[in-house]
């Protein structure tokens, strides 16, 4: 199961622009539980097409187990959505794991870091019915529009506890 997961999120994470640091978790950061299910038409204004909202639409749809819509308007006018073969990648691990792991129930909030006014990452855990995973958003602002410039999922909980990373993974309960 160990070697499953991992494959699992490796694979995902080969849409990663960026070498894997480790998260930035924000000491004022507010747990929400369970987010509401937001609506999934595309957005008007300005106000939806922020960070929170576009992650918020996100696991909306990952919640209804619809994973081709979740990438697609996550990625949706970025330079991710031009590597079409990573992101069919993204989709198909993000089936495999949900399909291991549990459906996705909901997710809660766990930190949000800006640098400067224009880039801003966001920690999010995904609850699964079995398993959580741990989600990172990278978001760029070109002009006036937010832009998803990279996404990372893992199963390394303990960062977010600020827990040393062991050297060997070990067998999940």
């Amino acid at each position: 199961m160990k070697s499953l997961i991992a494959l699992l999120i490796a694979c995902a994470l080969a849409s990663s622009t960026y070498a894997q640091r480790p998260p930035i978790i924000d000491a004022d950061a507010k747990h929400a539980a369970n987010a509401p299910t937001v609506e999934t038409q595309a957005p008007a204004d300005a106000e939806a097409d922020a960070p929170d909202k576009i992650i918020a639409r996100f696991f909306s749809y990952l919640q209804r187990a619809e994973v081709d819509q979740a990438y697609d308007q996550l990625t949706r006018g970025t330079k991710i959505a031009e590597r079409a073969e990573d992101v069919k990648t993204l989709k198909s691990k993000t089936r495999e794991a949900i399909r291991v792991l549990g459906p996705i129930q909901g997710y809660d909030f766990v930190a949000k870091k800006s640098v400067g006014a224009r880039l801003s990452s966001y920690t999010l855990v995904s609850l699964g019915k079995d398993y959580p995973l741990r989600w990172r958003f990278y978001f760029y602002k070109a002009q006036d529009t937010w832009k998803l410039i990279d996404i990372r999922v893992d199963e390394r909980l303990g960062v977010i506890f600020d827990e040393p990373e062991e050297s060997q993974p070990r067998e999940k309960p």
